[in-house]
């Protein structure tokens, strides 16, 4: 106990980091266990001498505390390289902290320090290097998708302002529609430039979003977790690459709500004494990642047979809102995901023929030549594969004695991971 005191009462070095584009501001302070820090002295800096001005004037094992920001995760690895820890907070964590006529980087430095100290500063998790790709590629197919359907709006704008027939169909399909409109219709030769223009932002902006979707593509046929999540109905390459993306360890989460609050999708509580405030969801957790379960939890309402899905269907029949049961059906698919990602033994063993199609469509996307590559002749080779790894039993009559061969060489074991699938996912209490 008396060492455990000795301990808590050891005298800290904390380094409260404002960090900037180009410009880093910093505050070392003495911290005691029990007590605010007391600032030592500032340092302002920049970036690209963010290691030389550490090794001059920041003490060995003193721990830096930086706010989230778009630059935090580099700076932090480029801190752990030298010997410095590091750990971000959320980007709220000085909201309240400082007056409105004394904000400055010096301050809110110093005021990072100040709320780790008194344990008002959420740490956020730092992605290891390959997950960062990850989470890198993903946001570049966000951005490629919303160029695309942004150039895509302007083409029917135009044809709109132009008295056009507006296009019926896919996307793809009518572009050659507009394109053969804009050859038939009374335009200037200036308006056929610009229509024509727009016609081009928009096959270099799919151009450019398939690319990104390739390389998900392509992550996920190598990608063991990823293929366990595609198990799912209503999750597919983008959807499983996303939630590993972001996950990275499914071991950061000891139970299944704690993955679902991370994802945004529980329910907000606001009730004191007598007032019952609503259950609308929560605004915090991440946005692109609810979207995608929300979008999926859509999906398998409409082709779903399991019970969650009859679930949903039943709630709906009963009257309940639309949205909610879309919410909960979410939140019963993370559950199901966080199980899955566990590797936890399924009491239900049969093959669904969902799955072993999205395995042969993620086959045909990737091309023979990569499937070769891998060691696969065909698609259905690719599918059975990976099928043996989730489903011994029921794929082991299926599957040839190459095929599973090929994937003991790729995987060191038929049946290394046990069968991730589970026949039903525990009763969600919040939906």
């Amino acid at each position: 106990m008396r060492r455990k005191m000795q301990a808590r009462d050891e005298e800290k070095i904390l380094v409260g980091m404002d960090a900037h584009s180009e410009k880093l501001e910093l505050c070392v302070a003495r911290w005691t266990h029990g007590s605010d820090p007391v600032r030592c002295k500032s340092i302002t800096t920049t970036v690209d001498a963010l290691e030389s001005t550490y090794s001059k004037q920041v003490p060995q094992g003193s721990l830096t505390l930086i706010e989230a920001s778009q630059n935090t995760f580099s700076i932090v690895e480029r801190l752990r390289r030298i010997g410095y820890e590091a750990k971000v907070l959320n980007s709220d964590v000085l909201k309240g902290m400082a007056r409105r006529d004394r904000i400055n980087d010096r301050i809110d430095a110093e005021n990072l320090a100040k709320a780790y100290a008194r344990g008002n500063g959420r740490e956020v998790h730092v992605p290891g290097e390959e997950h960062r790709e990850y989470r890198d590629v993903l946001f570049g197919y966000f951005a490629a998708t919303k160029d695309a359907l942004r150039a895509w709006n302007r083409v029917w704008g135009f044809c709109s302002a132009h008295g056009m027939k507006l296009p019926k169909g896919g996307r793809l399909n009518s572009v050659k529609d507009v394109e053969s409109a804009l050859e038939k219709a009374h335009l200037t030769k200036t308006q056929r430039f610009v229509g024509g223009m727009d016609i081009e932002q928009y096959k270099s902006a799919m151009d450019l979003k398939g690319r990104f979707q390739r390389q998900i593509e392509l992550t996920v046929s190598k990608n063991k977790d990823m293929q366990a999540l595609m198990q799912i109905l209503g999750f597919r390459f983008i959807v499983s690459f996303a939630l590993v993306a972001f996950v990275e360890d499914i071991r950061r989460f000891p139970n299944p709500g704690k993955l679902v609050a991370y994802v945004g999708l529980n329910p907000r509580m606001n009730s004191s004494g007598k007032d019952e405030g609503g259950n609308a969801m929560t605004s915090y957790g991440i946005p692109h990642l609810k979207a995608l379960v929300t979008e999926a939890a859509q999906i398998s309402l409409r082709h779903g047979e399991a019970p969650m899905h009859r679930w949903a269907r039943r709630k709906l029949a009963e009257g309940k809102p639309y949205n909610k049961v879309i919410g909960g059906l979410a939140r019963k698919m993370v559950v199901y995901a966080w199980h899955v990602l566990m590797g936890h033994p399924a009491p239900n063993c049969e093959m669904e023929a969902s799955f072993t199609r999205k395995l042969e469509l993620l086959g045909t996307r990737i091309g023979k030549d990569e499937l070769k590559a891998q060691g696969f002749a065909d698609k259905r080779a690719f599918a059975a594969s990976i099928a043996c790894l989730f489903y011994p039993k029921t794929s082991a009559s299926t599957v040839s004695h190459d095929v599973c061969a090929a994937t003991q060489a790729n995987t060191g074991g038929l049946c290394e991971r046990p069968a991730g699938r589970l026949g039903t996912p525990p009763r969600d209490k919040k939906s």
